[in-house]
This record gives C-alpha cells, structure tokens and sequence, in this order.
C-alpha cells in the first residue's frame, strides 16, 4: 500500500489497519457496478448544503452502518486504487469522508463490507453527493 494511500484515509480520520487480498469483488467491480450512469443514488445531499461535510459523513456512516458495510468494532474496506485494491480501515467517532476529494472537489469513497455482499459509496454529481449502495450475492461479482 502507498503511502499516501494510507495518508489519505488517515486525514479522513480512520485508521489503516492495511491492505486486504480476500474474496469479494475489486475494486474495479465494485467501481463498475456502483458509479455508473444509470446509478440511482440511495440519498442526495445538496452540494452547498450549510454543514454539508457534518451531512455527508452522516449520510454515509447512517448507510453503512445499516447495510452491513460496518463489521465488528467498524471494520470495512475502503478502495484505495485500482492498484492498490482493498484497504482495511476501522471508523472512528471522527469520520470525515467529506475530506476524501480529488483537487476538483469531486468525491469518490468506495466501501465494501469485509464479507463482500454489500458497498456503500459517495461521489459528487453535479450539484449533489450522492450515497449509493449496491448488494453483491454469492457468484455475482
């Protein structure tokens, strides 16, 4: 795992417990089957929202939390890049999942639940950030 891999994560306040090589799908499947343009997001949280990182990182952790995506003592994946596929994080009570944006202000989170069946992600379409979800089943990935 790169360095600033780790340090990116690790300036949205979780911890890196390191790069994971289980089943489930990469991080390429998990890209393609959630950000697509057909993606129906599960919630929209308008761009210029006053307090939006605050809604942002609740929407998330409201949704991870409810898909399964968090494991015991909240443990999830998270996509590090294509090359460095999976990395296992552990929530804090300071999340910032706002804070994971590219120089354009796009946001791009992808996590994946550490059995692989479920991923919830954040990305900015256009005026909004959408939280998207999508369920894998066994031999579907």
């Amino acid at each position: 795992m790169h360095d600033e891999v780790r340090r990116r994560f690790e300036s949205a306040s979780l911890e890196v417990l390191g790069p994971f090589s289980g089943p489930g799908p990469s991080v390429a499947e998990a890209f393609r089957r959630v950000m697509h343009v057909e993606a129906k997001p599960a919630e929209k949280i308008p761009r210029y929202a006053p307090d939006i990182a605050d809604k942002v990182n609740e929407a998330w952790a409201a949704r991870a939390r409810n898909s399964g995506v968090l494991g015991d003592g909240g443990t999830f994946l998270v996509a590090g890049s294509l090359e460095d596929g999976w990395v296992r994080v552990r929530l804090t009570s300071e999340i910032g999942v706002h804070s994971l944006h590219d120089s354009d202000g796009d946001l791009l989170f992808i996590a994946r639940s550490l059995s692989g069946h479920q991923v919830c992600a954040v990305s900015r379409e256009g005026s909004e950030y959408w939280v998207l979800e999508e369920k894998f089943l066994p031999g579907n990935s």
